[in-house]
């Protein structure tokens, strides 16, 4: 089964770049399983799933009583997923799409959103808080998604 580990986020705009990073250091810490890092949105997200069998999104969150640094699992269901940009179409509809227009589109594994708080600042440097938990969270990342990968 081929998996893809996707970051997301923008790089210039400090503690939403989270998903990027995140990705971007676990390239080749998982058996069989790539990493991409991209601040593409909405339907270029099409082509860089295609030819994947499995998923997994890792992006920032910015929820109501969120407390920063929080890394939670959601799920399609969980709501819109909008992952976790205001540019076009939410996830769960890329991927709909995606299946409409004969594209066979990756099953979910698990998506993963780092709350971020309200404030986002225009900077390459993460928040003090995302600073302090990124190594925690890389690591709770990674062991779920090598369980995920093993079970199947």
């Amino acid at each position: 089964m081929k998996s893809l580990i996707l970051g997301m986020g923008s790089p210039i705009l400090s503690d939403d770049g989270v998903g990027l990073f995140i990705a971007g250091k676990l390239k080749d810490r998982i058996e069989g399983v790539d990493a991409l890092a991209t601040n593409l949105v909405g339907l270029d997200l099409l082509e860089i799933m295609r030819g994947y069998d499995r998923i997994f999104l890792i992006d920032a969150l910015t929820t109501r009583n969120g407390t920063v640094g929080e890394l939670k699992k959601l799920t399609l269901e969980t709501g819109t997923l909008h992952l976790f940009t205001s540019h076009g179409l939410n996830f769960s509809e890329i991927l709909e799409l995606g299946n409409r227009l004969g594209i066979e589109m990756p099953d979910v594994g698990a998506v993963y959103g780092i709350e971020i708080g309200d404030e986002v600042a225009f900077g390459e440097e993460f928040s003090d808080v995302i600073s302090e938990k990124i190594d925690s969270i890389i690591e709770e990342i990674t062991e779920d998604i090598k369980k995920l990968v093993n079970s199947a």
